[in-house]
């Protein structure tokens, strides 16, 4: 399950902790997802940290064959050994930066989709699956398109018509049973009941909001750690419209 939705339901754990882990005490813009229905096809745009769920998507549910997939998988542990299980052609490199350390496997491949899903299986709360998808026939309107480099933090914008559309990940998925029930239950799990073949437009949007972090107070750890380790309490605050119906919750969480 996403991490969004894991905090909709109430469920918080290691990996809601390590997106809230950049969050300072105050409020931020989160993850937007913006999507465009169709009988036919689920076309898709979102934000930096709501890409993995559109990639899990397409491996879920697209067509059965081979894909095309390349794009880089990016962690900030070395997983090497965690990846050398799965029969994928993965050449890791260690990259040092202005910020932390990074490890980086450019990736360039034709899969079956039952290798596409052992490779995302090898998750965890820091491991960016940064990859653009495509049936080796073709077959349309399957695809997902990512992003390889993290985008700069943007500004918070006050008005929502000047505000430019997410374009970390795009990209269309075929409008079938299993898709919608995956994205009632991933990305869509509070209106899902009012989502209906008629529904052209749903616009997701999230603010994160922290009012407290406990650091662990052990004069034996140092500043990553204690950072690394705080309990971040706060709530998300979640606005999804669908077409033009506007619908507002907040979801409390600590993690």
């Amino acid at each position: 399950m996403d991490w969004i939705a894991k905090i909709i339901n109430g469920t918080p754990d290691e990996f809601v902790h390590a997106k809230v882990l950049k969050y300072g005490v105050g409020e931020h813009p989160g993850p937007r997802a913006y999507l465009t229905l169709s009988s036919k096809k689920v076309g898709f745009k979102a934000d930096l940290d709501l890409e993995k769920v559109f990639v899990r998507a397409y491996a879920h549910a697209a067509p059965d064959g081979e894909h095309r997939v390349s794009g880089v998988i990016t962690t900030y542990t070395d997983r090497q050994d965690a990846f050398s299980s799965v029969p994928v052609p993965l050449d890791w490199r260690k990259a040092k930066g202005k910020g932390a350390t990074t490890y980086k496997a450019k990736l360039k491949a034709v899969l079956s989709r039952g290798d596409l899903e052992a490779l995302l299986s090898v998750d965890d709360p820091t491991t960016f699956y940064l990859l653009t998808l495509v049936p080796a026939d073709g077959a349309k309107p399957w695809k997902v398109a990512t992003k390889t480099k993290f985008p700069k933090t943007p500004a918070a914008v006050e008005d929502e018509s000047a505000e430019k559309d997410p374009v970390f990940c795009k990209g269309a998925l075929g409008r079938t049973e299993e898709v919608m029930k995956f994205l009632y239950r991933e990305v869509l799990p509070d209106v899902a009941d009012i989502i209906s073949d008629k529904t052209k437009r749903v616009k997701v949007r999230h603010k994160i909001v922290i009012e407290d972090i406990e650091i662990p107070d052990d004069a034996g750890l140092s500043f990553a750690e204690k950072r690394r380790l705080a309990k971040k309490t706060g709530r998300l605050v979640r606005v999804v419209d669908v077409d033009g119906e506007v619908h507002t919750g907040e979801y409390p969480f600590r993690a």
